[in-house]
């Protein structure tokens, strides 16, 4: 047993004997663990802006594919690093498309789609929560809010790129509440580090319902030739699957180019 919980064990048993005290140093241990594996959904901190203006800096920032785009605060971040960046914004949910489209009206840098991404074209159910945007998912998964069921349209984003005929995408973020896995499947062979060295991906509690874990997000970039980190306010923390990190409680995780890996690592 290491030393630390031997430690910790001592304190335990200490404090029980004063259940109040107890059960608050248990709060403020969690919240500090919480911090320490940055379980931070803010853009601005948790570092996604910090992502975007390290690879603007690099002049790797020219085309960004923001795959969820909700409300717009990711695109707005790619912008602000690098104004003249194309970013292709993807918004599946009708409601949420008109609000990032009227946010984003008039900038000519943002092509806005009001479809979403997928292994396949077509049309599916989703699960909208008007009192949540960023909650709407097509996967059944436990909602304190009220959900409405809408119709979406779906396309493949390797189509999508081959019509425009894109063959590079700098960074491509993911945010589309569990069906991540089913929109890297849809870029078919433009998945690979030449074409899309950074891709910034959600993973948390609701890949316990897709059942698509961290372990096989590993194995699909791997399989690729991406090294596999997650995300924190100033570096990715690259290193091999470990069953620990299974932990559904996210945020954010980077697939990127070995070429860039080194940018990114910062700090160990």
């Amino acid at each position: 047993m290491r030393p630390i919980f031997k430690t910790a064990q001592r304190l335990d048993a200490i404090l029980r004997c004063v259940p109040k005290l107890r059960s608050k140093v248990d709060s403020i241990c969690v919240g500090y663990h919480q911090i320490q594996e940055n379980f931070n959904y803010d853009a601005g901190t948790n570092g996604e802006r910090w992502l975007l203006q390290t690879l603007a800096g690099q002049n790797r920032l020219a085309t960004a594919f923001d795959v969820g785009a909700n409300h717009g605060d990711w695109a707005e971040l790619v912008l602000a690093a690098n104004p003249g960046a194309a970013v292709h914004c993807f918004e599946i949910c009708p409601p949420t498309f008109k609000k990032v489209s009227t946010r984003l009206a008039g900038k000519s840098r943002v092509r806005l789609n009001d479809f979403g991404l997928s292994d396949a074209p077509g049309e599916i159910k989703l699960k909208y929560c008007p009192d949540g945007d960023g909650a709407t998912t097509m996967f059944d998964v436990v909602m304190p809010m009220q959900v409405q069921t809408i119709n979406a349209r779906v396309a493949r984003g390797q189509d999508y790129c081959t019509g425009l005929g894109l063959n590079k995408i700098d960074c491509l973020k993911l945010d589309v509440e569990g069906a991540e896995h089913l929109v890297l499947h849809g870029f078919g062979d433009l998945l690979q580090p030449d074409s899309i060295p950074v891709i910034q991906f959600e993973y948390g509690t609701v890949n316990i319902v897709t059942k698509f874990l961290l372990k096989d997000f590993y194995a699909l970039f791997e399989s690729r030739g991406y090294r596999v980190g997650k995300l924190f306010p100033d570096h990715v923390r690259f290193r091999e699957y470990r069953f620990e990190d299974e932990d559904f409680r996210g945020p954010n995780y980077i697939a990127a180019s070995p070429r860039v890996v080194p940018l990114l690592a910062g700090r160990k």
